[in-house]
This record gives C-alpha cells, structure tokens and sequence, in this order.
C-alpha cells in the first residue's frame, strides 16, 4: 500500500466511525429515522410487540 492508499482509507474509516456513533447516540436518545406509520412500514420487524413468533402467529407480517 502507498501512502495516498492510506490517507484515503483513514478518511473512510473515519467517516464510517461517526456515522456509527451518530446512529448509536441518536438510538439510545430515543431518535430515529422511522416515521412511526406501521400501516405504509415494509418491515415486519419494525415495530414488533412482544416477540417475533407472537407476531407471526397474529398474522402481523407482511405478505
């Protein structure tokens, strides 16, 4: 590796680190990206109740 090949990769690695430690922060604060519209949600797991398997038995995922 050459030095140019270092230098950019610090940068990248530096980036991905605080992108990381914003999304962990904003998590533990309570923040998130998620609207909070389960009807228009195309995750099943997104706002689960209790647990996966109780979701699924109620019919709550998606088909």
């Amino acid at each position: 590796m050459n030095l140019s090949t270092l230098i950019v990769l610090f940068i990248v690695i530096g980036i991905v680190s605080l992108s990381l430690r914003t999304m962990i922060n904003d998590k533990k604060n309570g923040k998130s990206s998620c609207g909070g519209d389960c009807g228009g949600c195309g995750n099943p797991l997104c706002h689960s109740s209790k647990t996966i398997i109780e979701d699924y038995k109620r019919g709550k995922f998606h088909k």
